[in-house]
């Protein structure tokens, strides 16, 4: 015990056990969830690893789509579903969801990407028997977001239902994906992973910035703001929208040329947009606070990766080139944008919900520092 404490808060926290899982929905599907990025993590390491050491890796599909399915519908649901069920509650005043209804869905989620990776080494239908089970697993988890939302009798429940939307959008790729492997259809798989990714976990994390951040639910403009009330939320959410239409329109170049230069001017006015906010925001005194400050940093990622992504679209721009900037605007996104703003919540709903009185302490600092030193080196290796 440290001294010069009050008695409540002297006391030791109590050893780590398995069965604490069960006490609230984020312990259970945040440790799933990070069981699940670490595997990631190190089997993609090892993967680079042994590519530079000349070494054989065996693969039955795509490196490349197998590192964005893991990475993107991997981990990422399994956070989106532990802070739903334990803020969702609190929003649509519901009674608490009991961690112990979602032990089958979370762990058939975690099971059937244990096969799925098993797959990718071995051979395709094994990775698509696998998905198919994260998709159960995942369907599982989304339709008792559903069921929370209609039981709901909150009068404003537009976050959430966006939020339905999106979970229903990644159980419906995840099916696809699950298909896509099943028929070898390499062309359909990456165009339903963009779509998983853009309409599913991007929204997701646009729409629950929007309702908890300051700078980007604040009244930003008053004369808009009482004629469009939440523009910001429609302007941010737009971006997945038109990306996903980029996607679906991948196996047609044609039309894909002609729909590029319009997703390239759209991704220039919301960034431009966005850019905006983040000048307003420079000078506000709550980003003194670190919580805040991280998750500025978060959003200032955000708006990077949509310049990057209108810079990939201009006219004339070499494929080589075009090519180097969308990878650098997808990293930029998934790194910058979803993981700072990921660290940030999952460790403050932790800690929160944990009795610890500061959230963001210097392990969490170092960790939001290590990120951004890895999102600069990825984007120094993709530029």
């Amino acid at each position: 015990m440290r001294p010069g404490l009050p008695p409540d808060a002297r006391q030791e926290p109590a050893p780590w056990r398995a069965a604490r899982l069960l006490d609230a929905p984020h312990r259970l599907c945040f440790f799933a969830a990070g069981l699940n990025w670490a595997g990631a993590a190190l089997w993609w390491s090892a993967s680079l690893f042994a590519t530079a050491r000349g070494v054989a890796w065996p693969w039955q599909v795509n490196a490349a789509s197998a590192h964005g399915l893991w990475f993107s519908l991997g981990a990422m649901p399994l956070f989106i579903a532990g802070f739903m069920f334990t803020a969702g509650p609190k929003w649509l005043r519901r009674p608490p969801v009991v961690a112990r209804e979602l032990r089958l869905p979370v762990a058939a989620f975690t099971l059937g990407w244990v096969i799925t990776v098993a797959g990718f080494h071995l051979v395709p239908v094994v990775a698509a028997a696998g998905l198919a089970v994260v998709a159960l697993g995942w369907g599982g988890l989304t339709w008792r977001i559903v069921r929370l939302v209609a039981n709901s009798t909150q009068a404003d429940r537009r976050h959430p239902r966006l939020i339905v939307l999106a979970s229903s959008v990644i159980v419906a790729c995840l099916g696809l994906s699950s298909l896509a492997l099943l028929v070898n259809h390499a062309e359909l798989l990456h165009v339903v992973l963009r779509v998983a990714l853009w309409g599913g976990v991007c929204m997701v994390f646009l729409v629950v910035s929007h309702r908890l951040l300051p700078f980007l639910g604040a009244q930003l403009w008053p004369w808009l703001d009482t004629r469009w009330p939440d523009w910001p939320l429609w302007v941010v959410v737009s971006v997945p929208l038109t990306q996903c239409v980029s996607a679906t329109l991948a196996p047609w170049p044609v039309a894909l040329a002609a729909w590029r230069p319009i997703a390239a001017a759209h991704l220039a006015v919301v960034a431009a947009l966005c850019l905006w906010i983040v000048l307003r925001w420079t000078r506000e005194r709550a980003l003194r606070q670190p919580l805040v400050a991280m998750l500025f940093a978060a959003f200032v990622w955000w708006d990077v990766a949509l310049w990057l992504g209108a810079a990939a679209g201009l006219p004339g721009l070499r494929a080589d080139a075009a090519a180097a900037l969308e990878l650098a605007a997808l990293h930029t996104l998934t790194m910058g944008f979803l993981g700072g703003t990921l660290l940030v919540m999952a460790t403050r709903v932790s800690s929160t919900h944990s009795g610890r009185p500061v959230a963001i302490d210097r392990v969490a600092r170092g960790l939001f520092g290590l990120l951004q030193l890895a999102l600069l080196l990825r984007l120094a290796a993709a530029l």
